[in-house]
This record gives structure tokens, C-alpha cells and sequence, in this order.
């Protein structure tokens, strides 16, 4: 009977993460749209974005209920609590991307309607550089997250001094830019908004690698190799989990 307890947890486990994933796979693509809207210069599909966001909160919400039901049904205690409690934190960072996606559409509809003769396209290059970066970011964290991949973890935290990096030198870029002509204020603090809101996105994929050792900690207490799931008969592996994070999309001409 234990034994059977601990199968079905295990299955409740790897359900909540399989949410996870395709909350990270509608959260991807929502970057994606928004930052293709904004060069693209197609205010329908930034609204879009806008609305298609209640889809990404509704996830957050479903997760979060499943997790209360979860500790309330199962009382996990130790690595298995921590691992619950991860799975949420993760969906939290999630929603949070989803938020800055829609901050991204938002401000594309106001750069369009304001830019008035503003040379755009110089603007554009840096959001679709910063964009690859954060949205690949976020891509490789979930795959870790997915994986229980330690060493990959690792790297997508480096990468984030990258993204920062790249951020920076897009703000020096602007600075430059605006103060040899003054025309264009209003276009150029709400690229600045955009690319933070590309940076955030950054951030948390970064939050989401390093929450990945606690869930080898749980791999680790039950004796299962980091990354490797073992046969649950009460629910289907994840042999496909990773579909929900394919690149449904491209950035926008580079």
C-alpha cells in the first residue's frame, strides 16, 4: 500500500510539472508574438497578446489550486514539500513572464501610434537581439527544470550576466542616440521600457534554473538518478513534455 501511495504522488508530481511546461510553452510564445508585433508594426496581433494573457494566469491559478489540494490530500514533508512548493514558485516566474510579454504588446501599440518619423528600425535591432537572448533563456531553463539538469542549470544562470550586459549597452545606444536628436524622447523611453521588460524576462529564467537543485534533491532522496524518471504506472511519462517549448515562431526579421 505504501508503495502504491508513493507511485501516485510521484504521478501528481510529474502532472503538475507537464503544467508547468506548457504554461512555459504559452508563456514562450507569448514573447514571441508580442516582440513580433512591436516590429512588425501589427497592433491586432499586440492585442491579441494583451487578451491571449488571461490564458497564461488561468495556468498559474489551475497550478496553484492543484498545490493546495496537493499538500492538503498528501501531506508531503521534507524534499517532497520543497518540491511542490518549487513547482509553484516556478509557475509564479511564469506568469510573471506572461505579464511582461503583455507589457511588451501594450507598449508597441503606444510606440506606434507616437513614433511619429521616428527612425524605428534602429530601435527594433536591439529588442530582437535581446529578445533571441531572453526568450532562449527562458527555453533552456525550462528544459533543465524538465530534465532535473544540473549542469545546464549553471550555464543559463551565467548567461543572464549576458542579457544584463546586452541591456546595458542598448540603454548607452539610446542615450546616445536621443541626445543628438531630442525629437524622439517618447520613442526612445518606451524602447527602454520594452527592452527592461526583455531583461525581466531574463531574470526570470534565472529564477527558474535555480530552483533545478531542488529538484534533484527530491531525485537524490529517492535514489533516482537527476533526470530520469521511473515508470509510474497511475500517470503517462513525459516523453513528450518538451513539445510545448518548440519555437512556434520567428522574432521578426533580424
Amino acid at each position: 500500500m505504501e508503495g502504491h501511495t508513493v507511485r501516485t504522488f510521484d504521478g501528481d508530481i510529474l502532472n503538475l510539472r507537464m503544467d508547468v511546461l506548457r504554461m512555459g510553452g504559452l508563456a514562450i510564445d507569448q514573447v514571441q508574438r508580442a516582440v513580433a508585433a512591436l516590429t512588425m508594426h501589427d497592433d491586432e496581433a499586440a492585442r491579441d497578446v494583451v487578451a491571449r494573457n488571461a490564458q497564461v494566469l488561468s495556468y498559474a491559478n489551475a497550478i496553484e489550486e492543484d498545490i493546495v489540494a496537493l499538500i492538503a490530500r498528501r501531506q508531503p514533508v521534507a524534499s517532497d514539500l520543497r518540491a511542490v512548493l518549487t513547482i509553484g514558485r516556478v509557475a509564479t516566474d511564469l506568469a510573471r513572464v506572461g505579464n511582461s510579454a503583455r507589457k511588451i504588446a501594450r507598449l508597441a501599440i503606444e510606440l506606434h501610434a507616437t513614433s511619429g518619423d521616428a527612425p524605428l528600425h534602429q530601435f527594433y535591432h536591439d529588442v530582437r537581439k535581446m529578445a533571441r537572448l531572453a526568450v532562449a533563456m527562458l527555453r533552456d531553463a525550462l528544459d533543465c527544470f524538465d530534465r532535473v539538469d544540473l549542469d545546464g542549470a549553471l550555464v543559463v544562470g551565467r548567461r543572464d550576466q549576458e542579457l544584463d550586459a546586452e541591456f546595458h549597452l542598448a540603454i548607452r545606444e539610446l542615450i546616445t542616440f536621443v541626445m543628438e536628436d531630442q525629437r524622439y524622447v517618447r520613442s526612445t523611453v518606451h524602447t527602454v521600457f520594452v527592452l527592461k521588460a526583455l531583461e525581466r524576462v531574463g531574470d526570470h529564467a534565472r529564477n527558474i534554473a535555480a530552483v533545478v537543485p531542488r529538484m534533484a534533491q527530491r531525485e537524490d532522496d529517492k535514489g533516482t538518478p537527476a533526470g530520469v524518471e521511473p515508470p509510474l504506472p497511475d500517470a503517462p511519462l513525459p516523453a513528450a513534455s518538451m513539445l510545448a517549448l518548440r519555437d512556434p515562431r520567428p522574432l521578426g526579421d533580424a
